[in-house]
């Protein structure tokens, strides 16, 4: 489905809208909707990452400093 929108711009911008939508071989509203949904992208992807570094060493001294994971395998879990 596509939703009719109208926008204000100021002319340079219209401008650089219209030369890019002829170098690329696109409509503007083409355009428009691939940077958004760059942009977009864009904004997921530093989301994540900033949820992700929010984790990190959230489990920092729940294991003494001499247990490591390999250890932990050999001994069976014990």
């Amino acid at each position: 489905m596509s939703v009719r929108k109208n926008f204000t711009m100021p002319e340079h911008v219209a401008e650089d809208l219209e030369y890019l939508a002829k170098r690329l071989n696109k409509k503007q509203s083409q355009v428009i909707q691939d940077l958004i949904e760059e942009k977009m992208a864009e904004y997921e992807s530093k989301k994540r990452l900033e949820a992700a570094e929010k984790l990190t060493g959230m489990f920092t001294g729940m294991l003494p400093e001499d247990v490591d994971i390999q250890r932990i395998k050999e001994n069976g879990g014990r």
